[in-house]
Formats: C-alpha cells, sequence, structure tokens
C-alpha cells in the first residue's frame, strides 16, 4: 500500500462535486466544467465537453451560486486542470447574472495552453 503524501497547501482543500462553467476572451458561450476540490488559493476542475484549447486566464462561474472569480490555469492532464485563484469572489447570487456573465472578459494574458 502507498503511504499518502502529506497536503502541502496553504489552505484546506474541500471535496465536491459541483457543476460550474468558465468564460473566456473569444468564446461566446459558457463552457460547462465540474468542480471536483476547491481551496481558498485554487480548484481543480474537468470539462464534460473536450477542449482544444484553454487560455491561461479565465473566469470560473459557480452556476448555483452565479458567483465568479478570475482563475489562472496551473496545471493540466488530460483535461483535468488545477487552477489558481487571482481575484476575490464577486457577482450576485441573482439568476440574472449567469447570462450577464456571457459578456465578461478576464483581465490580464490569454495564453493559450492545449489540453491533452
Amino acid at each position: 500500500m502507498l503511504a499518502r503524501s502529506r497536503e502541502s497547501r496553504k489552505s484546506v482543500r474541500r471535496w465536491m462535486r459541483r457543476d460550474a462553467q468558465v468564460v473566456f476572451e473569444g468564446q461566446e458561450q459558457l463552457i460547462g466544467c465540474i468542480v471536483h476540490d476547491i481551496s481558498n488559493g485554487g480548484a481543480r476542475l474537468s470539462f464534460t465537453a473536450p477542449l482544444a484549447v484553454i487560455p491561461r486566464t479565465f473566469t470560473l462561474v459557480l452556476f448555483k451560486d452565479s458567483v465568479q472569480r478570475d482563475c489562472e490555469l496551473v496545471w493540466n492532464d488530460r483535461g483535468v486542470v488545477g487552477i489558481k485563484f487571482i481575484s476575490q469572489w464577486f457577482g450576485s447570487k441573482s439568476s440574472e447574472h449567469v447570462s450577464a456573465c456571457k459578456n465578461t472578459r478576464p483581465r490580464g494574458p490569454r495564453e493559450p495552453t492545449p489540453i491533452v
């Protein structure tokens, strides 16, 4: 049996399986994803549909709460990605906010990263 390595994250990770969406410049529609775990510093996501490219920065929209957070891609492995948060939570809990997210654009450089 393999020994588990000690957790080295700065904040505690919460395991979950929650539907969310991402939005980034050049993409008109929100893209579905699943949040597998989340902490104050970042999250692990997988995408519900295959993606050819994901930019280095994008906005994560938690669908149920309609709140958003700007993110930066840290790693990817066959459709599963690790992200770090580069903003605080923003947005509202109103259902109209999700449709307004289609016009939201993340700030900062956008370097596409292929998802393998």
